[in-house]
Order: C-alpha cells, then structure tokens, then sequence
C-alpha cells in the first residue's frame, strides 16, 4: 500500500474546530430525547454524514467509527440502552454519572479524561452530575453507528406521552428487552 499526500489545502476540510460547534447541531432528535431528562445537543464530527448540516468537511466520509460530542444542562443526559457492539465515552468537561442496567441501579461517576467503554448489549445511560454544561464524546463502531436498543423504561415512558415509539427513533430501533 502506498501512502498519499493531502495537499495543504484540503487539510482544513479534515478538521472540526471546537469554536465551530454550535453551528454544528445534530438535527436528528432520538427516541429518549422526546423525555426532559435526555434534552441535550449531539454534535455529529465523524461519521454520521446524514446527521451532518456543513458540505464543506470531509469528516463525513469517515467509514470505520462515528464521534459524536454530546453536552447538556445538569441533570440531563442519555436514556438508558444498548448496542450490539462497544460503546465509548470520554469525559472533556465536567462530572458524568454511568448508570447500568435497565434500573440503573450500578453507578460510576467520571471526571475530565476519564473514559469507559461500555460493552456490547449491556445497558446504559449517562448524566451529566455537574452544576454547568459541560461535553463529552461518544464513540462507536460503524460510519452510522450502532443499533439503539432502548430500555423499555424509556420507551413505555415516550409511549405515555402518546408518541409514535417508531416514529421518534432514528437510527436504530425502539425494541425494549
């Protein structure tokens, strides 16, 4: 295999600045964030071309893992779920609670750098346990991602808000356990 040069540039094209990031929303509203408590904003940097709103980044085109960098206010954060393969976070800003089970009755706290990876099929969610708003980066397998299978707590609570469960949730799917 030969290796290629990127002009100089083209390099910039590569690149997501952090200063850039609101303009940079997904638009893409999951299943649990029809509930208050998993409002947040994801912002898609790698991967995920369909979820990505600027034509002049190639970062799309990332086929092998999606990065995603999530912030929210406190006491918000993700539903709990699953997906058939590994799942990564690390913390950038802030304290982070882990909740694990479809009780979430296992808790680890992270801190600035601390990272885990979540193994495949086993359910989880996140909150943000600081007192501003502050990031984190998902990572996953795959240019779309992993399938998302949410916890039937979470979507018994979506269907009580007399939402179309099938309707709310791309990508993945809404089954529960």
């Amino acid at each position: 295999m030969t290796s290629a040069e990127l002009p100089r540039e083209e390099i910039e094209k590569y690149v997501i600045r952090y200063k850039d990031l609101p303009n940079r929303v997904s638009p893409v509203r999951l299943l649990d964030m029809a509930l208050p408590q998993f409002e947040r904003k994801r912002y898609p940097v790698t991967g995920r071309s369909a979820e990505q709103s600027w034509s002049d980044k190639r970062v799309g085109e990332v086929e092998a893992f999606n990065i995603n960098f999530v912030s929210c206010e406190a006491g918000r954060g993700i539903g709990a779920h699953a997906h058939d393969s590994d799942e990564a976070f690390v913390i950038l800003t802030g304290r982070w609670s882990v909740k694990f089970g479809e009780a979430g009755d296992r808790e680890i706290e992270l801190e600035p750098f601390d990272m885990i990876a979540v193994p495949p099929n086993i359910k989880h969610g996140v909150t943000n346990v600081s007192d501003s708003q502050p990031y984190l980066i998902a990572v996953q397998g795959a240019h779309r991602g992993a399938t998302i299978q949410w916890s039937s707590r979470v979507v018994e609570e979506v269907r009580a808000l007399g939402l179309d469960v099938d309707a709310v949730e791309y990508p993945g799917y809404a089954g529960g356990e």
